[in-house]
């Protein structure tokens, strides 16, 4: 019995010494593990508290942004849905569009064509003849003078337009020339057309196509001309004129002088034709006038002149009729002058007839064609009345030194 219970002490004491060196073991393992995984925790960052709640909204279609440490909201850009961008607007109409100014601090902006442009300084400005200067304070950009306006390639000589100028010390510029385009086998372009405006409604008119007024003088200056033609003049309507003169070199001194002489005037629109003429053997004769004298012409009037003797027989023995008359009453082959006038009575003055006297309109009563000539002021001039505008104009350049004096009177004086 003795020997049995020292044998299961043996084996139980074995048995613990080896559960020992077992959990001894086991100890140092856990204790290597722990230090390699504790070397590999070092290695990784490690929060040092829990993540925070991310809140906020936003609105589609526009970038989100931080507003605050855990907070979202929209930012100022927008993107649509077919790509544009917006900047400060939700409604971009391009690829980009900017509400407020677009700063650049390096590089520039640079363009489709590959150019970079770096300021909007530009030390010059590319421009034909029409302009002048170069766009900057000490040479800016002006209309030139005289204004040269182009016209496209293979088209007709361009127009010339110029805008006059104030002339201190010296002529004034021109107020305009406009010039017709010149053509190789064509005719030449009009130099200038003017229109005036149509009117609508009883006791209404249009408008002047032309207002011209000529140039005034003063401290002793005369005064300008409101026209100056040189060449044919057409007028396919009536003329109405103060007076009239042929103005030629004297033919006496044609280098240092003129010769005026007045038109001769009528209150009908009257003919005159007149001629010499001999006396045949009975002391007759016939005149013959041009075919087409009876359609142009009616109410006629004679008058007959015998030269060189009296001729107190001399008569118009018969009248005019197919286009002749005759004489009789003179001694054989004496001279006579003869005149014969008549009224015309063709279409255009059967329907254009001008009136001997004319009731001046409620509006133009107490003011003048010519005003100067009864000792009465420029502002009395009809033009105030037909022309406002550019009675307004004169007088708004005069006042602000842009001309001297610009005058509608014809009144020059002297004898014509």
């Amino acid at each position: 019995m003795k020997k049995t219970t020292r044998y299961t002490l043996s084996a139980l004491a074995l048995a613990l010494l080896m559960l020992a060196a077992y959990a001894a073991t086991t100890r140092a393992q856990t204790s290597t593990k722990a230090s390699r995984l504790a070397v590999k925790k070092s290695n990784i960052a490690q929060p040092v508290s829990a993540d925070p709640v991310v809140t906020g909204t936003g609105t589609t279609g526009q970038l989100t942004k931080w507003t605050s440490l855990n907070t979202v909201g929209d930012s100022v850009i927008t993107e649509t849905k077919s790509g544009n961008v917006g900047i400060g607007t939700i409604l971009p109409a391009s690829r980009l569009t900017v509400q407020g100014m677009i700063e650049t601090t390096l590089g520039g902006v640079k363009f489709p064509d590959g150019t970079v442009q770096t300021t909007a300084s530009i030390p010059s400005i590319i421009h034909d003849r029409t302009l002048e200067g170069d766009g900057v304070a000490g040479s800016p950009l002006s209309i030139a003078v005289p204004l040269t306006l182009h016209i496209a390639d293979n088209k007709p000589t361009p127009i010339l337009v110029t805008f006059g100028s104030v002339g201190i010390n010296q002529n004034g510029g021109s107020g305009g020339n406009f010039v017709g385009g010149a053509a190789s086998n064509g005719n030449g372009g009009t130099g200038a057309t003017l229109v005036g405006g149509g009117a609508s409604g009883a006791g209404r008119k249009g408008g002047t196509a032309l207002v011209a007024l000529n140039g005034g003088g003063s401290n002793g200056a005369t005064a300008g001309l409101a026209g100056d033609f040189s060449g044919d003049v057409h007028i396919s309507g009536n003329l109405s004129k103060g007076g009239g003169s042929f103005k030629i070199d004297h033919p006496l001194d044609p280098e240092n002088k003129y010769l005026y002489h007045s038109f001769v005037e009528s209150p009908d629109m009257k003919n005159i034709y007149d001629g010499i003429i001999r006396l045949d053997a009975s002391g007759e004769a016939v005149i013959t006038l041009p075919d087409w004298f009876g359609a142009l012409n009616r109410d006629f009037r004679y008058l007959l002149t015998p030269i060189g003797a009296p001729a107190p027989s001399l008569f118009i023995a018969e009248k005019i009729t197919g286009n002749r008359f005759r004489i009789a009453g003179g001694q054989p082959g004496m001279e006579v002058s003869w005149q014969v006038t008549g009224i015309r009575q063709d279409a255009y003055a059967n329907k254009n007839r001008i009136p001997v006297e004319e009731d001046k309109p409620e509006a133009e009563r107490g003011f003048y064609l010519h005003p100067a000539a009864f000792d009465q002021p420029e502002d009395k001039n009809v033009l105030v009345v037909q022309q406002p505008e550019v009675m307004r104009q004169v007088k708004e350049a005069r006042e602000k030194g842009r001309i001297v004096n610009a005058s509608a009177s014809q009144d020059k004086g002297g004898k014509r």
